[in-house]
């Protein structure tokens, strides 16, 4: 009995493939996905910020004619609520396209592991029948 064991070079080396192929593609998938949801919300941002400007810009020139001060305000606060509610609604959209994304790239790693998983299995059950066979002189 030694602490050594013997392995179909083939094998273990068709599995070891698989592993180095598979793996860091899904990484780089779920990073991907992650810098797209990241651009997305970036956009969203840049265009909250850029409609609220110009609700604020708008709402300025407005409010310097005194007859329409009133209607300016009241102007003013719609499009900030409304960009508001647009912005929201990018974001939402954003995290629900994130969540899809990785929703469907944790079920692809789920497969990997399972495919990793049993090629262990394979090895081990491989590493008992060589370990059970009689010594060969």
């Amino acid at each position: 009995m030694s602490s050594l064991r013997m392995v179909d070079y083939n094998a273990a080396k068709e599995v070891i493939e698989r592993l180095r192929v598979n793996v860091p593609g899904s990484i780089i998938e779920s990073e991907r996905m992650l810098q797209e949801r990241d651009r997305i919300l970036e956009a969203a941002e840049a265009e909250a910020v850029r409609i609220i400007e110009q609700a604020k810009r708008r709402a300025q020139e407005i409010l310097n004619n005194d007859a329409l001060v009133s209607a300016a305000r009241q102007e003013a606060e719609r499009i900030i609520v409304d960009s508001q509610r647009s912005a929201q609604q990018r974001r939402d959209e954003a995290d629900r396209y994130a969540a899809r994304v990785l929703e469907e790239l944790a079920e692809k790693l789920r497969i990997i592991t399972k495919q990793v998983d049993n090629g262990l299995e394979l090895l081990r059950q491989n590493l008992e029948l060589n370990n059970d066979d009689p010594p060969q002189r």
